[in-house]
């Protein structure tokens, strides 16, 4: 028979039944651990959540008080539920069931002689219920695993480690590789949430984990991985940490179809770089969203959007209540061909939209922000589309094109602040360096034996420009102070010589200027003449 909505159905049974249980088993955890003031009247309270927060419940503390109070005996749920341990040692390959709540040996390596009377690994697990009241009521299931290694045979190992709850709808579990430098943790406990908002129709994901390493988590790796299936429609989850650190993350739908609210909470003294990798399947339908933090900060919150736009174009809302100096680069499949979008200087704002393509091709960006990159690529390696915006900050930015011969290109901006963009779209480059004030900058062109060249900046001066913009046999650049232009051209025939003409209308004034045109494999000066 057809499981449907696994989730759904046991959801608020086992919050009720286990918040029974729990108030009568765990009340001595409860009274001393988890409140933490008269205000806190939630059996947890999620601190990812309400990052700033100072009275929140800590779920780092929830989690350690409830081992620690397990291994003195006063835990008393085991052997309520069963579930099975997968592991991996080296190639090796073992299924063992386990008992809620108490403390399994396993041996997982099929050695005797390793570890204490050949078993290598202890765990347990727990399943409880998540319930919080600020800043709105949040009711959630947690699912946490705590993993010791016992002795030092194995530490070197390739190592991964799954508990799998519901005959495999939900899974959870931690991967160690076998490299240089690298061990498995002393202990680890690792945590994955449900999460759900009743009265705004929101749900999420919570994950914890808590690697340490007598030795130190320098030069170390580990990733913590989780995953469920619910209707036929599976989620999986990855997050990737060089050097492992104790850590929360809160992933939160939103009111907004598509836009999803992350909350990374590094408890750490140690920076590390985390890839978060999110995924869901559903039939042939698949998606991926991965993110790269070159080094996390102690708290990071935002909200991100992704949507396809047009057979070719995406478009990008990163929203944040504050910047942070990191750089993050989002791998995804929900930004046509421009897979790869990275910001360096988070903001606290973007909102880009683009079409990659030579003819009608646009591009757009609303950012807020004292100095912020945003580099979209089709690929990481020798990418054939690469739109990138330099140190930007608060302003809006669009640009139009038709990449060909002839062509035109045109960009407009809403403040008299500089512009550093560097566009390639195939064997197409075009690079503008301008500063104020003009907010306005059009050129059109025919690159030929006999051409043309306009420009026009509304008769706004640039205090300088440099603008490239070429294809593999034909381009023109023009270099400039204090520029200002309005309905120039520049009309030519270079060939044969007995015709030459230039002819020269409309008004340009400058300071110092070169514009040159590109055509065969060679670089004509052409304004002014010399």
């Amino acid at each position: 028979m057809k499981k449907k909505g696994i989730l759904k159905s046991s959801f608020v049974i086992l919050v009720v039944v286990l918040l029974i249980g729990t108030t009568f088993s765990l009340g001595t955890v409860a009274s001393k651990s988890i409140f933490s003031n008269d205000k806190e009247k939630a059996l947890v309270d999620n601190p990812s959540l309400q990052i700033g927060s100072e009275d929140r419940f800590n779920a780092v503390s929830f989690i350690k008080n409830i081992f620690s109070k397990s291994v003195n005996g006063q835990n008393q749920q085991g052997g309520l539920f069963t579930s099975t341990i997968h592991t991996e040692c080296s190639g090796i390959k073992k299924s063992t069931d386990i008992t809620f709540g108490a403390f399994n040996d396993i041996n997982v390596d099929n050695d005797e002689n390793t570890g204490e009377n050949g078993n290598d690994v202890r765990v347990q697990y727990l399943l409880l219920p998540w319930i919080e009241f600020e800043p709105v009521i949040t009711i959630g299931i947690l699912f946490t695993v705590s993993i010791e290694r016992i002795g030092e045979e194995i530490k070197d190992r390739d190592f991964n480690i799954t508990m799998e709850v519901g005959d495999g709808d939900i899974n959870i579990g931690f991967w160690s590789p076998s490299e240089i430098g690298n061990e498995i943790p002393d202990s680890t406990r690792i945590s994955f949430m449900f999460l759900f908002n009743p009265f705004e129709k929101i749900s999420g994901f919570g994950f914890y984990i808590n690697p340490e390493y007598s030795t130190g988590a320098e030069d170390k790796k580990i990733v913590l991985f989780a995953d469920y299936t619910d209707e036929g429609m599976q989620r999986s989850f990855s997050f990737e940490y060089d050097p492992p650190i104790e850590t929360q993350i809160t992933v939160m739908s939103t009111r907004d179809q598509g836009k999803w609210q992350y909350n990374f909470n590094r408890e750490s003294s140690l920076n590390s770089e985390v890839t978060a990798s999110f995924r869901t399947a559903q039939g042939e339908n698949e998606k991926e969203t991965i993110f790269s933090i070159d080094k996390l900060p102690v708290d990071l919150s935002f909200s991100l959007e992704l949507t396809p736009f047009g057979e070719e174009g995406g478009q990008f809302i990163y929203e944040s209540s504050e910047m942070y100096d990191i750089e993050l680069m989002v791998t995804t499949s929900e930004l046509g061909v421009c897979r790869y979008a990275t910001i360096r200087n988070t903001p606290t704002k973007i909102f880009a939209e683009w079409t990659p393509t030579l003819m009608d091709g646009s591009y757009s960006i609303s950012i807020e922000s004292d100095g912020t990159d945003f580099i979209l690529k089709n690929s990481l390696i020798d990418p054939t589309i690469n739109l990138t915006v330099n140190n930007i900050e608060s302003i809006d930015i669009s640009a139009s094109w038709n990449l060909t011969n002839p062509g035109d290109f045109t960009v407009e901006k809403n403040s008299e602040l500089d512009i550093d963009l560097e566009f390639k779209i195939g064997e197409w480059i075009v690079k503008l360096n301008a500063k104020p004030t003009a907010n306005y900058l059009s050129t059109s062109w025919l690159i030929d034996v006999t051409g043309y060249l306009q420009i026009d900046t509304n008769d706004q001066s640039l205090s300088t420009i440099d603008l490239l913009i070429k294809g593999e046999n034909l381009g023109m650049r023009t270099i400039g102070e204090s520029f200002k232009a309005e309905d120039f051209s520049l009309s030519w025939t270079l060939w044969p010589p007995i015709e030459w003409d230039l002819d020269v209308t409309g008004k340009l004034n400058f300071l110092s200027l070169a514009i040159e045109i590109f055509l065969n494999g060679y670089w004509y000066h052409l304004w002014p003449l010399l």
